[in-house]
């Protein structure tokens, strides 16, 4: 029963951040306060939608690439943050990563969510590598829920068409 009240919670929470089927997006600057360390010059949009998340992963999947190149070195979750350690090529212009999830909470054992995160250089045509930490920070993502303390995170590469995920974040629970 309780299962069933927080996932009912968790629906209800859901569908009031959804317009039917219009994006939601939250951006968040990495150098603000809600950051957990310092980023260089990228900012995190975050984003619900899942016809945009079901095009990209499928485009993923058939080996169409959506943004520019990344490689995701590492990533932790710190509280209500995933701070992803990732490098790309560039240093002349801002860049910009986007997480896209699809609403879904997969409570099969285990729980999971699939993330996708994409990058945008902005055409900088530079060739520096650069490495930096980006947050996602869950509650505006998912929002405080059970769900968001106890199932883990997939998060897909863009430049992936594996079926496994680059990095898989755990529950804390």
């Amino acid at each position: 029963m309780k299962k069933y009240l927080s996932f009912l919670l968790f629906i209800i929470v859901l569908s009031s951040c959804s317009n039917n089927g219009t994006e939601d997006a939250v951006t968040l600057d990495s150098t603000n306060n809600n950051s957990l360390s310092n980023s260089s010059v990228s900012n995190t949009l975050l984003r619900i939608n899942k016809d945009v998340f079901e095009v990209i992963n499928s485009n993923r999947i058939n080996n169409i690439k959506t943004g520019e190149f990344y490689s995701i070195n590492n990533a932790e979750r710190k509280g209500d943050f995933i701070a992803i350690n990732l490098s790309y090529s560039g240093g002349c212009k801002q860049h910009d990563f986007e997480i896209i999830w699809d609403g879904i909470v997969y409570t099969d054992d285990p729980c999971h969510m699939n993330l996708i995160l994409i990058h945008n250089s902005n055409n900088d045509n530079c060739e520096a590598l650069i490495t930096e930490v980006i947050n996602i920070n869950l509650k505006e993502l998912i929002g405080d829920v059970v769900y968001k303390d106890s199932c883990a995170y997939h998060i897909f590469n863009t430049y992936n068409s594996d079926d496994k995920a680059a990095v898989i974040i755990e529950g804390v629970n």
